[in-house]
Order: C-alpha cells, then structure tokens, then sequence
C-alpha cells in the first residue's frame, strides 16, 4: 500500500484510466486507494525524468500562466484565484513571474520556459481529433499547439502543471501515438508534468492545486518535482474527502 506505480499503456489501454480502476460501491476500495500511479508515454521519456539533477532552488525559476478569457473562448472564473494560490505558495521560495489574461499570449507562453524551468498553466485545453498536432492550449489571442510546443527549445524544465481539460486525450484512431498536450510537454524535456484526461470544474482545480502544493516541498523547504505523483494523490484525496464520488 502507498508504493509507487508507472503505467506505459499501449493501445486502447492509452484511453482508459487505469489509476482508477476497480470497483466503486460502499465499503469498497478502488486502484488508487492502495498504489501511486503515474503515466509515462515511452521508457525512454520515464528513464530521463528519473536521472538524478542538481535540486538548487536559486537557479530554478516559476512562470505561472492564467488565461480566463481567451480569444472566442468561455470565461473562466476561478483562474485568477488558482493564480493567487500558486503565487502564495510558490513565491516565497523560488523566483516568480505571473502572466495573465492579456500577458497571457501565444508568444508569451511559448517565450517563458525558455526562462523558467518550473510552469504552471491555467486555461481552456481543446483536443483537435481530426488534426491532433492542432490540439492546444486557449491564450488571449489564439492557440498555443502541440505543433508550438515541440518546435520550442527549453532550458533544463522540471515541471509543468497542466491545469486544462483534456490535457492527455490523443487520437482514438492511433492510440499508440502519444500525440497530446501533456506528452508535448514532457517531448519538449519536462521531467514530471501533470495533466487531464477529461473535462475539469473550474473550482475542483483551483482547490486540487492548493492541496498538490502544500505537499511539493522536501524537508528542506525547497520544491521537488519528484514528490509531483504523490503531491496529486494526496491532493485528489482530499477532494474527495469533500466531494465523495456517488
């Protein structure tokens, strides 16, 4: 119980989510009551995340990009709020930079990991089934693409928060192509990132993102990307502590 688990899902087991599975009555327990699940899209991609990197806190730096109102897109409420608790949390201890609303652009987005090894992303996320490639993220002047995304060059990322819908939903006629946002990242060299595979409530997110960082912090007080798996169990945990699936 508590031990840690790496799903490598191929085929149409790319579509399920297999950190969930088991039953759901009364008195009963599913997977992720006993075990720790993480997802990664090859080995290759698991190994480089696992190799060992310098943890100084003083040359590591954070962007956290919030976009409530893209560009022919639905408002999103409690963006600004989830902002807030990153900053609150984040900011005293490691370099801060926000971006919002009109900050928050394409080329702005695709300009601040080359700065900043730590990104937490605050949107809409469309999937693109027809040009999965076109699959993005809602800025205030369009989308930022899986297509962006690859094409950009990063300096040593850690981690990115995808904190969208549909952040790992490929192509259901190639399921064994890792072809999502969340998979772009980590292609793009982030070591651990975080994502959705579904549609997300506005609210549920913000109060999940407050949980995942009281429990990103090592016992020395600096942020670990390697507790990012057990940061989002215990915080998926807590939410449904208050909102018991029924």
């Amino acid at each position: 119980r508590g031990s840690r688990i790496w799903w490598c899902p191929t085929a149409e087991f790319t579509l399920l989510p297999l950190h969930a599975a088991g039953p759901y009555g009364p008195g009963t327990h599913n997977f992720s009551h006993f075990y720790i699940s993480s997802y990664t899209p090859t080995l290759a991609t698991l190994i480089r995340a696992r190799q060992q990197v310098s943890q100084d806190a003083l040359n590591n730096h954070f962007v956290a990009i919030g976009q409530a109102n893209p560009e022919g897109g639905t408002n999103l409420r409690c963006v600004a709020d989830e902002m807030a608790v990153v900053a609150q949390h984040v900011a005293p201890i490691l370099s801060f930079t926000l971006l919002e609303d009109s900050d928050a652009t394409v080329q702005g987005a695709l300009d601040a990991p080359h700065q900043y090894q730590w990104v937490h992303l605050a949107c809409h996320g469309y999937p693109n089934c027809r040009q999965p490639f076109n699959t993005s993220f809602a800025m205030c002047d369009g989308g930022l693409t899986i297509k962006d995304i690859i094409r950009s060059r990063r300096q040593n990322p850690e981690f990115a928060f995808l904190s969208a819908c549909h952040t790992t939903v490929g192509d259901k006629s190639s399921p064994d192509e890792a072809i999502h946002l969340a998979a772009a990242m980590q292609f793009s060299g982030f070591r651990s990132v975080i994502g959705s595979m579904w549609s997300v409530d506005d609210d549920a997110a913000r109060q999940i993102v407050s949980a995942f960082y009281n429990n990103m912090f090592d016992g020395s007080g600096r942020l670990d990307h390697t507790r990012a798996a057990i940061a989002l169990h215990k915080a998926v945990k807590k939410l449904h502590s208050k909102i018991p699936l029924e």
